[in-house]
């Protein structure tokens, strides 16, 4: 009998394909490494709009070996980048996270704050810089790195790696091993003195600050690639080339080092060139050996952002060459990315997602040209045109309001308790006012949204944008196609921030360990990110989280 059932199993090794065995094997148990992957200002419908002009490793891969989360929105305003990156690790809206946006009037300062800016803490690797000086201590959250650390007694390596000081620090939460982002004026990599190894940088980082890769780059100027067709742009798109950041006269190609030289801004330009993204991956992997990432027991997170294609959007707009060029060289970027964690850990080894930290809008001068409704707020002259209706009023001069942005008004309370003024009526004031602009949809304090019923429109997901002791105390909400950055995208370029699709629309795609193949329209938050990595690596989601398991990564 057992010589019969050696020849059957002879036969099946023989003349059965050997994959057949191979799918059989189950994966680890853990992972070696997680690799968060999020693009910035990476709309859905790009995964399709260059679809015919990516490669066969990079985009396609994830979506053709992994699982892809086809209906994926933001469920909170502002969709801006630390919000967003916040949001996809934690679990949590800024309701919980109190990250409510990039920057605010912290009442706490009594003064405006960049999110991550922290006084107590000194730059590595730029000495005498502020440019390092952060941390994510304003994160109330923690994050699932910061559960993965504390599930096993710190044995897993969580890094941060982003050319957006933001982007780098709050996925990697208060309690990684490294967080790094790039310095304009050196061309550095750098850190802070918040983090591990603060008397200076670790040896492999300085090696690889030596190599001097950002001259190399900006050393080239940006051409298109002669492979490419480029089909998805609009002709004639250069007038709309006007965004705030970079100053890119005409139109492809640049002369990278003439403009340098030209602009005198450092290292700046490679932020908004598809050489940010190439220089992203060479600093990843560059972490991933120099950290000894994925070779110990416990699994180690790497998170990884990608800021150029947001750079590049805001000046360039969603429809420009250069955008079109930025997504077809960052889909290279991920194939040598995928590639490489192939050969040094094998899929099954590794889990990916990836995702964005918010979609992008169109550029409303364009739109307006071909008949679509669509315009810019004045945001930035709101609080003196405020301050002025509120003097007509009341008959008093006095500074009513602290500060204006990210479409909320922050009131002053203390020279509202001098006046012994009716706040009530300073709100009623502001609120006629801003409904008579063109452009606004809808204007609420704080404690009337806490009063309107989930079903009324945009209510719930501004609710889930607003943080009791961060946010202001009248928000006012635009009609589609609008934004209120008139500074810097009144004539051109493009931005985000909106509770529209456009902007709360992202790609949402896994590949790897434990991940099957296949797609689902179900609907999927972005808070449902960090407790289904929870689930998967049976550990504790984040203390803020709010989101659920996405259960379609669960069928086997």
């Amino acid at each position: 009998m057992r010589f019969f059932l050696r020849l059957f199993a002879a036969f099946l090794f023989a003349y059965l394909p050997q994959t057949a065995f191979l799918q059989t094997t189950p994966p680890p148990a853990k992972p070696k490494l997680i690799v968060g992957i999020v693009v910035d200002q990476m709309r859905y419908d790009f995964l399709y709009r260059y679809y015919d002009q990516y490669g066969t490793q990079g985009f396609k891969r994830l979506m053709r070996e992994g699982f892809s989360c086809e209906n994926t929105h933001y469920n909170y305003i502002p969709t801006y980048t630390a919000p967003g990156h916040t949001a996809i690790y934690t679990g949590a809206t800024p309701a919980l996270s109190g990250i409510v946006g990039n920057e605010w009037w912290d009442p706490e300062w009594n003064a405006y704050r960049y999110v991550t800016t922290d006084t107590t803490v000194k730059t590595v690797g730029a000495p005498g810089k502020k440019v390092g000086r952060h941390s994510p201590r304003v994160l109330l959250s923690t994050t699932i790195t910061d559960e993965l650390r504390l599930s096993n007694n710190f044995a897993s390596k969580v890094a941060g790696v982003c050319l957006k000081d933001r982007a780098s620090i709050l996925p990697a939460g208060h309690i990684p091993n490294a967080a790094y982002w790039f310095d304009d004026e050196t061309g550095n990599w750098i850190t802070s003195t918040y983090y591990p190894d603060s008397l200076g940088l670790p040896q492999w980082v300085q090696s690889f600050n030596a190599k001097r890769l950002p001259e190399q780059y900006l050393a080239k100027p940006w051409e298109l690639d002669p492979t490419c067709k480029y089909t998805s742009s609009f002709a004639g798109w250069e007038k709309f080339n006007d965004g705030q950041y970079g100053k890119f006269p005409g139109e492809l190609p640049y002369n990278l080092p003439e403009m340098r030289k030209q602009q005198g801004n450092g290292f700046g330009l490679l932020r908004f060139t598809p050489a940010g993204s190439a220089l992203t991956v060479d600093f990843a992997i560059a972490t991933l050996e120099g950290m000894q990432m994925g070779k110990g027991e416990a699994p180690d997170f790497l998170c990884l952002s990608f800021s150029s294609p947001d750079y590049c959007a805001h000046q360039f707009g969603i429809h420009g060459r250069e955008t079109e060029d930025v997504y077809l060289q960052l889909d290279r970027q991920i194939a040598r990315l995928l590639n490489y964690l192939d050969q040094q850990y094998g899929k099954n080894n590794v889990l990916v997602f990836l995702t964005a930290d918010h979609g992008g809008g169109e550029t409303p001068a364009h739109l307006n040209t071909i008949h679509i409704p669509a315009g810019v707020f004045d945001e930035s002259l709101l609080e003196e045109r405020l301050e002025k209706a509120i003097a007509a009023e009341l008959g008093v001069n006095a500074n009513f309001i602290s500060w204006v942005g990210n479409q909320q008004v922050y009131l002053n309370w203390q020279a509202i308790g001098d006046l012994d003024a009716d706040p009530d009526a300073i709100a009623s004031i502001i609120g006629d006012y801003l409904r008579a602009q063109p452009g606004v949809y809808e204007v609420y304090t704080r404690g009337e949204l806490t009063s309107l019923p989930t079903d009324y429109p945009l209510a719930a997901i501004t609710r889930a944008g607003i943080h009791p002791r961060r946010s202001g105390d009248i928000i006012f909400q635009l009609d589609p196609a609008w934004h209120p950055d008139d500074r810097a995208f009144k004539k051109g370029g493009a931005t985000h921030g909106s509770p529209y699709a456009y902007d709360t629309h992202v790609p949402l795609l896994w590949y790897g360990w434990k991940v099957p193949q296949g797609e689902s329209v179900s609907p999927v938050n972005i808070t449902d990110i960090a407790p289904t990595l929870a689930a998967l690596l049976r550990i504790m989601e984040p203390n803020g989280n709010t989101g659920k398991v996405i259960e379609a990564l669960w069928k086997r």
